[in-house]
């Protein structure tokens, strides 16, 4: 019953916001009522053109995939942009029918402008997309002026659709996508805390366990994010009266860190035996089950945080009962402590929330410091990288056209789309790489099943559902992986072949195959060899963006202990950097994938995802209101470790460009000298020492953040020299 449970929840929030499926079921819909209604039109009319009824459905579908302007007022302009221009495209096409090699020349100008234009605004490209798929459409099908009508009142029907099913029947909702993710998120919260309970009611941990939960952990994260993106969208307040996008966001951060928190912690804690200790395992226990049982975003919870608080209270009071010098006890104290203290963030966050949401009162949000854009002033030498990639593009349509005609004269145009596929979206060798493999992969499998499956369905009702079920099932997973993308729009292709053309053969399929593992080798191997962009040139700039950024939050961390009223939005910061590091396991990603050099970025990896963990850990750890020092003393100190780390930063960034005569300070004898100035028995100065030992807990992860710094930097060849040097 509980694996039934569980994974009925994990299918429930697997989709965070239900995007993917709002978007394939736009896309599938939009696609069937566009052919239908061009089907009974021609019907009515006596006309046999089913090619006019494919490219209604080929508008509609494109209509919804490719329009995605920031704004719903600039994605209904696009909308119409797109009926325009491939009206536009199918006119030339007719005409340079008729002028051989023309036709050809248009069709990889149209490649050029699709890359090239993308550096305008995505409205470019998506325009420069259209029109390319409907001069490739009508070049196979070699359209003529007088099936041009009827062409023109196809495009118009599926950009119609299109249009109703964007903007009218599905139109954007942010507030109800906003719901839907923190739903998601909640859910994937409540299934690792379940988790959670069973490592603390084991006796022993097992692997699987731990790789289990840490599964959970990576989706609560990609959750997590989803959420934060979907609150720069929308106001909370119009869902929860009273919230603020600034508490939502902390909230959000504070559980991911809690449920972080809880799994090194408890496998610490049951390896030392910690839960032997009868009433710490009881205790912990209900408040791990009073977190998950609170309704956060209910205005009318059933269940309160108040047990929480209580239960949190409970375990303070077993913590005051342990002697510290106890050798039983003082190996695991630190662990409950640590637990106690996110926990207790999270709570206090969840209670402001179920407060705000009870209150229904506006908060003002908090107005940060104003900082100046710094524009960019290091322009690229040479040619922009969408001048590049556009020039890849026509070496690689010239290449596929030739290649093409000798391989298939009557289908020269396959390869040319799969080189063209396999160029767009990627920005390295071995993105490009990883990319020609899953769609050389999803092509073979699609085409392979639907050929098989093809054979045994007669052409009718059945073999259009399982076309448009292809539809849906294409770009439902597109998000998720291209190579289920290819596979089913190879199977979609296989029964549309197989109605158009009465039949489908296996050498038409193997064609198919063949057409497309051309296409993206030349893809592939233009990428290569005209303005390659090495996967690691890439992990570099990725890496130094990360520093960067990195820079600036801890800047904005210690800024507040030397700077009176300074406003830190930390929580945005640091999932701006959650971001940042996930990109950069996207971009290592082909190598990781690979043999070469695999082991030394993994540890590369391994470093920046615990810096990020420490970096968390301030937001989580640190104190949330005002952290000023008046203590003049504690000014300089704060100042010495934040110039000194900042240089270290800078550093490493050289080093990761390659730089030589890089150097970074270890700070352990500025660390050292701040502790020991710590006087533990002097009571006159009671206040101060409290102030020190606050500032001890606050800094204590930007020691371990420049011990990370240090490591990378060295091993990048740089020198360590001390604070004194």
């Amino acid at each position: 019953m509980f694996i039934f449970s569980y994974w009925f929840s994990r299918l429930v929030a697997a989709d965070p916001g239900r995007k993917r499926l709002k978007t394939a079921s736009k896309a599938t819909i939009s696609v069937i009522t566009a052919v239908v209604i061009m089907l009974i039109v021609l019907k009515a009319a006596g006309s046999s053109q089913i090619t006019a009824a494919i490219l209604s459905g080929v508008i509609g579908l494109m209509g919804i995939l490719v329009v995605n302007d920031e704004t719903t007022k600039a994605k209904k302009v696009t909308t119409v942009l797109v009926a325009l221009s491939s009206a536009v495209s199918l006119g030339i096409g007719s005409f340079l029918s008729r002028y051989g090699q023309a036709e050809n020349v248009f069709l990889v100008l149209l490649v050029f402008l699709s890359f090239y234009l993308q550096k305008f605004g995505i409205r470019y490209f998506s325009l420069s997309m259209v029109a390319f798929m409907s001069f490739y459409f009508a070049s196979i099908l070699h359209v003529t002026f007088s099936q041009l009508p009827w062409l023109l009142a196809g495009v118009i029907v599926g950009a119609c659709c299109a249009f109703i099913y964007n903007f009218v029947i599905f139109k954007d909702r942010p507030s109800n996508v906003l719901r839907s993710s923190m739903k998601s998120f909640h859910i994937q919260v409540n299934l690792v805390l379940d988790l959670i309970i069973e490592l603390i009611q084991k006796k022993q941990i097992e692997p699987a366990q731990i790789k289990q939960y840490n599964r959970n952990i990576k989706k609560l994260a990609e959750y997590a994010r989803v959420a934060s993106e979907e609150l720069g969208n929308t106001d909370p307040h119009d869902i929860w009266p009273g919230v603020t996008a600034e508490q939502m966001r902390l909230y959000v951060f504070d559980t991911v860190m809690l449920l972080q928190t809880y799994s090194p912690a408890i496998r610490k804690l049951s390896e030392l035996k910690a839960f032997n200790h009868f009433d710490i395992q009881q205790v912990l226990l209900k408040l791990v089950e009073s977190i998950r049982e609170a309704e956060v975003l209910n205005e009318n919870p059933t269940h309160s945080l108040t047990d929480a608080a209580q239960h949190l209270q409970e375990l303070r009071q077993k913590l005051s009962e342990l002697e510290p010098q106890d050798e039983r006890y003082k190996d695991w104290l630190y662990l409950i402590r640590r637990i106690e203290t996110i926990s207790n963030h999270v709570i206090d966050e969840a209670y402001e929330l179920q407060q705000a949401i009870v209150k229904q009162e506006k908060q003002p949000q908090k107005e940060a410091e104003e900082q100046e854009d710094e524009e960019d002033n290091d322009e690229e030498k040479g040619l922009k990288p969408s001048t590049k990639k556009s020039i890849q593009a026509v070496i690689t349509a010239v290449a596929t056209l030739v290649f093409g005609s000798f391989l298939s004269p009557s289908h020269q145009y396959w390869a040319l789309l799969a080189g063209y596929l396999v160029l767009l979206g990627t920005e390295t060798i071995g993105s490009t790489f990883v990319k020609a493999v899953q769609r050389s992969v999803g092509t073979l499998l699609g085409a392979a099943v639907g050929f098989v499956v093809a054979s045994y369905v007669s052409p009718g009702i059945l073999e259009v559902t399982l076309l448009f079920i292809c539809v849906f099932m294409a770009f439902y997973f597109f998000p998720i992986t291209y190579s289920f993308m290819s596979f089913w729009i190879t199977m979609m292709l296989a029964f549309m072949y197989d109605m158009l053309l009465g039949g489908i053969s296996e050498s038409l399929l193997l064609a198919r195959v063949l057409d497309t593992v051309v296409g993206v080798g030349i893809g592939l191997a233009v990428s290569a060899l005209v303005f390659p962009k090495r996967t690691r040139d890439k992990i570099t700039d990725t890496s130094v963006e990360y520093v960067a950024a990195l820079k600036e939050f801890v800047h904005t961390y210690l800024h507040r202990f030397t700077k009176q009223y300074a406003f830190a939005n930390l929580a945005d910061k640091g999932m701006e950097l959650e971001k940042k590091l996930k990109q950069l396991h996207v971009d290592s990603d082909p190598i990781i994938k690979g043999f070469v050099g695999r082991s030394r970025l993994q540890q590369f990896l391994t470093v920046f995802t615990a810096i990020n963990y420490y970096a968390k850990h301030l937001v989580a750890s640190s104190t949330r209101n005002e952290a000023f020092y008046k203590e003049s003393e504690f000014h300089g100190v704060v100042k010495e470790v934040e110039e000194k780390v900042a240089s270290n930063f800078t550093q490493l960034e050289k080093a990761l460009r390659g730089e030589r005569g890089t150097y970074v300070y270890t700070l352990e004898d500025v660390r050292q000298k701040i502790e020991q100035s710590l006087d533990y028995f002097d009571t006159s100065v009671q206040s101060r020492n409290l102030q020190h030992l606050q500032l001890l807990h606050n800094i204590y992860y930007v020691w371990k953040i420049n011990q990370s710094v240090v490591h990378l930097a060295k091993d990048l060849g740089a020198e360590e020299i001390s604070n004194e040097d």
